[in-house]
């Protein structure tokens, strides 16, 4: 029987918060929106589409980072960007129409958010870890615990030992 993540099974990241450099932030979100590891550039991250691995199979840095709170972040930056989009999507239209189209934005920008809520969702995810990344890096000891798992490019967490 596996054992489930509790609040204390998780890494207590023994970095304090930093303020990161210009130059760190876009080479961690860089790396994110290219759908690699923010933490090392490498990869596979993704097991498909709408899942990712559990850890990073260049680094072995665990995506979720062992932190409670990553679904939230993740979703936080999955509404900003399908927002942004879907707002930039209608600006564009009533810029280049002389009579706007209600009935297209009244059914197409529901069905766009639907799409865009798929496919941008491994672009959040790893966005998200690239924000918790550039305020608080990973120490050795912290990336010695996410490599602790014996299975390499493992895509159920239930099969990472704890």
């Amino acid at each position: 029987m596996s054992k489930r993540t509790t609040p204390s099974d998780e890494m207590e990241s023994e970095s304090g918060l930093e303020v990161p450099s210009v130059g760190r932030a876009l080479k961690l979100f860089g790396r994110a929106f290219l759908l690699r590891c923010p933490h090392c550039g490498g990869g596979p991250v993704l097991h498909h589409l709408l899942k990712l691995r559990v850890k990073c199979g260049n680094c072995g840095l665990r995506l979720q980072r062992g932190e409670h709170d990553a679904f939230t972040g993740s979703v936080f930056i999955l509404f900003t960007l399908v927002g942004l989009a879907g707002y930039a999507i209608l600006a564009v239209t009533m810029m280049v129409t002389e009579t706007t189209p209600w009935d297209l934005l009244q059914y197409g920008l529901p069905v766009l958010t639907l799409v865009l809520l798929v496919v941008m969702f491994p672009f959040a995810k790893l966005g998200w870890l690239a924000f918790d990344l550039m305020l608080r890096p990973v120490t050795p000891d912290e990336l010695a615990w996410h490599q602790s798992s014996d299975v390499e490019f493992e895509v159920d967490r239930d099969n990472v030992s704890r």
